[in-house]
């Protein structure tokens, strides 16, 4: 947080505008003007709080006391949640749950006030979150609510402003209120028809009344488009570029507006379904902005509060659709590059501030599904769809989509290993296709391939008049006209066969579910570059018409050329199926590890989550994740063998250590105080590391019991490796007498 100086701070400022204003409006009263500054002075008091963490000095000692409230209900707010079986760091929707069950339960056995302090648990849970998880500020007493009313009351006194209908209109679409909205932004429009800002936010609210608007659907997404067109040629102008973004926070236009973006993202759904002649921008284009203005955003956000999960929320939302598109476009050699994307977004949504919740591992899930469904024999990729299945199941590991998702994962793990040293290009494996989402998947593409057929074929039946030359010309139409953008099969395969990444052996016909599989990336087998392919003329003849179903024929090298397991891992491997070098995957610890977390949840497979614990520490013994998981499976049962657990982690040198090395040195002096296994020969290297790394006062009360166990010898080797001194040093002689062990 920053600091400043008692009565310099901008809060300290903005306060004494406010009191200015609000003299000036006991003065005027009826003066619409002042209300309106007023007004925009409250606004700037939220973007100081969220962007920059900005707090009043005097209300510090408040806002420490609400902390503190706030730290114990959600202490308690996590017991009842591991009382009624939830994870350990539950998402808003199940706290609510477990709110919820206990205080019925608290009803049942007739405990009225236990159960009427749970209900203002919940009702203080609830007041902090929205229906999509992100915690909030309730709307009556933030500063946004506060600038709406001033508004509202400048509005009062001067209906006729476009200035005023402007900002009433754009903070009651802020506060879900379209139809309130529309009205107010209609009439700045009719005064200013020209303004960006009306513009855009009157074509918003028409978006969002919902229904069917028809024609006005055109006019709003031209709307969007034209003030989106000001806000970037006002973005990259050259002198904004070097100073940065000059608008002000509370401009419509800004690019810290959260609305603002959102409308973008809403511009650019609208531009998917139907684009307008006259938008000269793509969906892609706009979402590509986007991100860019989103990122900045966030970056000046110096504080991580609400404005700064929001502006992340569409950072993602932005990503994703990006995501979608790539897969809807006829690239060649996409698989790679959705395979890449995806392994990126997964790695932003990591990396976010979001709370843990429904929505966001939904989205991880997702992503990591559609990486999976690009290239279904990686490896990389199959073992991050198992640790998004895999963080499903902690989310609601008792319903019945929490066991699902935990099956799930360990399929995916399971064929994660299987694959390593194989080529990531093939037919997907059968724990793959078992999975009920990729069987969902697998239907949901036969499905539109036929209704794609069925549209082709209509248009291919000549009528009593017509001649067989109008077929070709009404296929084309249809491909033009964006029938076929979801790859099903197409008449002309030759301008498409490229786009789907995909050759084929020009022998073999293929029924309509071979060639569904070999959309989905199946069916490779490896040869070498140089393996001939015959062909006869007729089926040459025949081959624009197989092209499009990307065949998975199956051709085996000539004798004395080598197969993929005499290449090595780096070495691009030729495939008949792909138009792109693949490679082999790679072995790694990280699936195992996935698996071994998998089984771990369940008491039946704990003993397997052992061995794999054991394999993982085996194959890179430098992973600390694998040592703390498998001694917490046996701390509570064994713990001299958890114990050894710690022990074979190669620990470094003491001032070579980290925080993660001394979490495990940590866990090792805490199980041999516990068991007073004061003479282990373990203990004192131990605390000696430990102390080096944290500190002495980590270690005050394991040497209050030593000191009280009489184990002074060992307190003085302590306390000389901690300090690098001798035993028999002065300073440390003289300390030894003070505390009476010598």
């Amino acid at each position: 947080m920053m600091q400043f100086e008692h009565g310099c701070s901008p809060l300290d400022h903005l306060d004494q505008a406010t009191v200015h204003y609000a003299s000036a409006i006991k003065l005027k009263p009826r003066d619409p003007q002042v209300h309106f500054l007023l007004g925009q002075a409250l606004e700037e008091q939220y973007y100081a709080a969220e962007m920059y963490g900005l707090k009043k000095m005097n209300e510090e000692d408040v806002q420490e006391l609400e902390l503190a409230k706030a730290t114990g209900r959600e202490e308690e707010i996590l017991t009842i949640c591991k009382l009624h079986g939830f994870s350990s760091r539950p998402t808003l929707e199940n706290q609510l749950k477990a709110l919820d069950a206990e205080f019925h339960q608290l009803k049942e056995h007739g405990l009225s006030g236990k159960a009427d302090y749970i209900q203002t648990l919940f009702i203080w849970l609830s007041k902090r979150a929205r229906k999509d998880g992100r915690v909030c500020v309730p709307d009556e007493e933030s500063w946004q609510h506060r600038a709406l009313l001033k508004y509202l009351d400048a509005w009062s006194l001067n209906p006729g402003s476009w200035e005023y209908n402007l900002h009433v209109g754009r903070l009651l679409l802020q506060q879900g209120r379209p139809r309130e909205a529309l009205p107010h932004l209609e009439t700045a429009l009719a005064f200013r028809p020209s303004h960006p800002a009306l513009r855009f936010y009157t074509g918003l609210a028409l978006l969002l009344q919902g229904g069917d608007l028809g024609t006005e659907d055109r006019e709003a997404v031209l709307f969007l488009q034209q003030g989106m067109d000001h806000a970037l040629s006002h973005f990259w102008r050259p002198e904004h570029q070097e100073r940065g973004e000059q608008r002000h926070v509370t401009d419509p236009m800004s690019t810290m507006n959260t609305q603002f973006l959102r409308g973008c993202l809403i511009l650019g759904e609208q531009l998917q379904r139907a684009r307008p002649a006259q938008c000269s921008m793509s969906a892609e284009q706009v979402y590509h902005n986007v991100v860019i203005l989103a990122m900045q955003g966030v970056c000046r956000c110096v504080c991580r509060g609400q404005m700064a999960q929001q502006l992340e929320w569409i950072l993602l939302d932005a990503h994703f659709a990006l995501l979608k598109s790539l897969t809807q476009q006829p690239i060649p050699r996409k698989q790679l590059w959705i395979t890449r994307r995806c392994q990126a977004l997964n790695a932003l949504i990591r990396l976010t501030t979001i709370a843990p919740c429904r929505e966001l591992l939904n989205l991880q899930e997702k992503v990591c599904q559609v990486g999976v469904v690009a290239m279904p024999c990686s490896s990389q990729a199959l073992y991050l769809l198992g640790l998004a299945q895999l963080a499903l199941h902690d989310d609601d590991p008792n319903s019945e989509r929490g066991r699902t998702a935990l099956s799930d994962a360990c399929l995916s793990f399971r064929a994660s290993i299987e694959l390593e040293g194989k080529p990531q290009s093939g037919m997907a494996p059968d724990k793959l296709t078992s999975q009920k989402w990729w069987q969902a998947n697998h239907l949901s593409k036969e499905q539109n391939m036929e209704k794609e057929e069925r549209k082709t074929e209509q248009p291919a039946q000549p009528s009593a008049g017509s001649t067989p030359r109008v077929e070709p010309v009404e296929k084309e139409g249809a491909c033009r006209r964006g029938a076929l953008a979801r790859g099903g099969t197409t008449a002309a395969a030759k301008t498409s066969t490229s786009g789907r990444g995909c050759k084929h052996s020009p022998t073999v016909k293929l029924t309509k579910r071979e060639a569904s599989r070999g959309r989905g990336g199946a069916a490779s087998v490896a040869r070498t570059a140089k393996a001939p392919v015959k062909s006869s003329t007729q089926t040459q003849a025949s081959s624009s018409k197989s092209n499009a179903d990307c065949c998975p024929h199956l051709v085996k090298p000539k004798a004395g050329e080598g197969y993929l397991t005499a290449l090595p891992v780096e070495e691009p491997v030729g495939d008949i199926n792909c138009d792109f070098p693949t490679s082999l995957n790679r072995q790694s610890h990280a699936p195992r590890l996935g698996l071994a977390r998998a089984f771990s949840r369940s008491a039946e497979t704990q003993e397997q989550a052992c061995e794999l614990y054991q394999g993982v520490i085996a194959m890179a013994p430098e992973v600390h994740d694998a040592y703390i998981e498998f001694a917490n499976l046996l701390v509570t049962t064994d713990p001299m063998a958890a114990l050894e657990v710690y022990c074979r982690f190669p620990l470094k040198p003491v001032s070579l250590q980290t925080f993660d090395d001394a979490f495990i040195v940590g866990e090792i002096v805490h199980i041999l105080m516990k068991h007073e296994l004061y003479d282990h020969p373990q203990l004192g290297p131990n605390l000696i590391a430990y102390g080096k790394i944290m500190g002495l006062g980590c270690l005050e009360k394991y040497i209050d019991v030593l000191d009280g166990k009489f184990k002074t010898n060992l307190l003085k080797t302590v306390y000389a490796g901690i300090h690098d001194k001798s035993v028999e040093d002065e300073d440390l002689l003289e300390f030894f007498k003070f505390k009476c062990w010598i």
